[in-house]
C-alpha cells in the first residue's frame, strides 16, 4: 500500500510548542507537544521575558522526532513544512546567525521615554502598520536594548518573528512574511514593504529587517544540521507560514471576504477577512495581513478567555489538572441559562487599543444573587462561558460596524471549542450559525495549508481549504434561548465601563 504524504507545521505558542502533521488527503493528523517556561531576567524587568532558543529549538527537534517516530511516519513522507508562532515574538541574530535574544509576545520592557513614542508617532505607526504602538511591539525592545544593553544593540544583524525564525533553523534562511511583520508596527499592510521612514523616525538601523516573502512561498529546504536534530530529510521544502491568528483563519476557512473566525484561547481574537486593507478612523481595531496572499484582516479581541475560564478551574476545581475542564464542560451544561444570577467580569470585555490592559484581576465582579448557598460552582464556570460569549459578540459587532459587513456565520478554535456548553452558548448569544472545525488547533492546520501550497500539492488556497479542513459539527441558535439571552447580554454590556474602565457603551451597542 502507498504510503500517505503529510505536510507539517511548527506551532511556537505562547505556553507551548507543537509539530502537528496532516496528510494530504485531509483525513489523518497526528500531533506532538511540550510546554514551556520563560525566563524574566532582573535587568529587564517591570515586564521583562524572553527565553533560551537553543532549549525552545531542542524542544521543537524533540517533537518532530517524537511526531515522526510514535505515529511510524518516515522522514520521506513529509513533503514540506512551515510554522506559525504568537504574535509580536522576536529573535535577534548577529552577523554569524547566532541568537542574541529570543523574547515571546509578553516581554514588555520599553526604553524610559516610551510614552514619547505613541505621542509622536503613534498616529503615523497606525495609519501605516494598522497597530497602536504599545511595549509588546518590536519597537520598545530595540529601544530598550539600544539604551540598556548597547553592547548587544550593536550586535544586531537581523530580526525574525518567532514563526521565522523556526523555519531559519530548519534551512539557515533569514526571510520573513507579511501576517506577523505587521506585528512589528513597522511593515506598510497597504504597499507590502517594511516603512522605511518610520524605522528611520525610530532611528533604528535598516538593514536588520529581512526581505519579506508571502506566506506559502518556499524559502529554502532543511539543511544536513537541521535533519540531524530532527529526522527530517535534508532537501524537504520549507516554507513561509505566518502569525498565529491569521494562520487559525485559514484553518477554519476564513479565506473570503466578510468571512470571521475566533481563536479562543488564552485570549480570544476576533478577524473578519477583507479584499482591501482597512484602517478603522477611530482606532477601535487592529488592522493587518492575512496569510492568504492580496487578503487583509480586521481584528478586535475579547481580551482574557481562556485566562479567565483557567482562573474558576484553579478555584472551584481544586488540583489545575487539564481533565478538569471536562468536568467543568458537563457542570457547566446543567446550570440554567443566565447561570442562576451570577455573572462574570473577569477577563472578556471590548478593549481600547490606544490602552491595552492585560490582566486576570484581583476585585473581579459576580453579580450574585442575594441569597449566598442558591448557586455552586457549576454556575460561576457557566458564568464564565457566559463572559466569554458575550464578549465575542461584542467583537464582533464592533467589526461589523468598522467594516458595515454583516456577520451571517462565526468559525471558531483553540482550546474552548471544545466545550459543548459554549458551543450552543455562543450560537445563542450571537443568534448566529457557528462553525466548529475537526482539527481544533486551527493555526497549526493553517500553516500546515502553507506549507500544502508552497510545496504544490495543491494549487491554491481555495484548494487547499477544501481539501483539508474538515468540519465536526454546526451549531444553530434557539429561538428562545436567543431571546433569553439579548436581555444578559445588554446586562453585561452595561456593566463593562464599571467593572474593566473600557470605553463607554455608545461605542459598543
Amino acid at each position: 500500500m502507498e504510503k500517505k504524504e503529510f505536510v507539517m507545521a511548527l506551532d511556537a505558542g505562547t505556553g507551548a510548542a507543537r509539530c502537528f502533521l496532516i496528510a494530504l488527503d485531509g483525513n489523518v493528523s497526528y500531533e506532538a507537544y511540550e510546554e514551556w517556561q520563560y525566563e524574566y531576567p532582573p535587568e529587564a524587568q517591570p515586564g521583562g521575558a524572553q527565553f533560551d532558543p537553543q532549549q525552545f529549538w531542542g524542544i521543537f527537534a524533540r517533537l518532530i522526532q517524537r511526531a515522526l517516530k510514535e505515529n511510524n511516519i518516515t522522514a520521506e513522507q513529509i513533503v514540506g513544512a512551515s510554522s506559525t508562532s504568537q504574535r509580536e515574538g522576536i529573535v535577534l541574530l548577529d552577523s554569524s546567525g547566532r541568537e542574541l535574544y529570543a523574547g515571546p509576545n509578553i516581554d514588555m520592557r520599553a526604553p524610559a521615554n516610551f510614552p514619547q513614542i505613541a505621542q509622536v508617532y503613534g498616529e503615523e505607526i497606525y495609519q501605516v502598520s494598522g497597530h497602536w504602538p504599545f511595549p509588546m511591539f518590536a519597537p520598545y525592545r530595540l529601544l530598550w536594548f539600544r539604551e540598556h544593553r548597547p553592547d548587544i544593540y550593536q550586535k544586531i544583524d537581523c530580526m525574525l518573528m518567532l514563526n521565522d525564525w523556526v523555519l531559519y533553523r530548519l534551512s539557515g534562511e533569514k526571510v520573513s512574511e507579511p501576517s506577523n511583520a505587521t506585528e512589528t508596527l513597522l511593515y506598510d499592510i497597504k504597499h507590502h514593504r517594511w516603512a522605511d521612514h518610520l524605522i528611520r523616525h525610530l532611528e533604528l538601523p535598516e538593514h536588520i529587517f529581512p526581505p519579506v516573502m508571502p506566506s506559502g512561498t518556499q524559502i529554502g529546504v532543511v539543511t544536513r544540521s537541521a535533519s540531524a536534530e530532527t529526522g527530517l530529510l535534508p532537501g524537504t521544502p520549507v516554507i513561509s507560514g505566518g502569525a498565529d491568528t491569521q494562520c487559525a483563519l485559514l484553518g477554519t476557512g476564513s479565506i473570503n471576504q466578510g468571512q470571521v473566525s475566533t481563536v479562543i484561547g488564552t485570549f480570544a481574537p476576533s478577524q473578519m477577512v477583507l479584499d482591501e486593507p482597512l484602517i478603522d478612523p477611530f482606532y477601535r481595531s487592529w488592522s493587518g495581513c492575512h496569510v492568504v496572499p492580496e487578503k487583509w484582516v480586521v481584528e478586535s479581541t475579547a481580551m482574557e478567555a481562556g485566562q479567565s475560564f483557567r482562573w474558576v478551574r484553579d478555584v472551584f476545581y481544586a488540583g489545575g489538572d487539564t481533565k478538569k475542564y471536562s468536568l467543568m464542560d458537563l457542570e457547566a451544561s446543567n446550570s440554567p441559562i443566565g447561570s442562576r444570577g451570577v455573572m462574570a467580569f473577569i477577563g472578556p470585555r471590548v478593549p481600547d487599543y490606544r490602552c491595552l490592559k492585560f490582566d486576570v484581576r484581583g476585585g473581579f465582579f459576580f453579580n450574585l444573587p442575594p441569597a449566598p448557598g442558591s448557586y455552586s460552582r457549576a454556575d460561576f464556570a457557566r458564568a464564565v462561558l457566559e463572559s466569554i460569549a458575550y464578549g465575542i459578540r461584542a467583537n464582533v459587532e464592533r467589526l461589523q460596524r468598522i467594516t458595515g459587513v454583516k456577520v451571517k456565520t462565526l468559525s471558531i478554535c483553540g482550546g474552548i471549542s471544545k466545550s459543548i456548553a459554549f458551543r450552543g452558548i455562543l450560537a445563542n448569544v450571537m443568534n448566529i450559525t457557528v462553525r466548529i472545525p475537526q482539527y481544533k488547533e486551527g493555526s497549526a492546520l493553517g500553516a500546515a495549508l502553507c506549507a500544502a501550497v508552497g510545496c504544490k500539492r495543491v494549487s491554491n488556497y481555495g484548494e487547499a481549504v477544501e481539501q483539508l479542513v474538515r468540519w465536526e459539527v454546526e451549531v444553530e441558535p434557539s429561538a428562545d434561548r436567543v431571546e433569553a439571552y439579548e436581555a444578559l447580554y445588554r446586562q453585561w454590556l452595561s456593566f463593562l465601563p464599571v467593572v474593566h474602565g473600557t470605553i463607554g457603551l455608545g461605542e459598543i451597542v
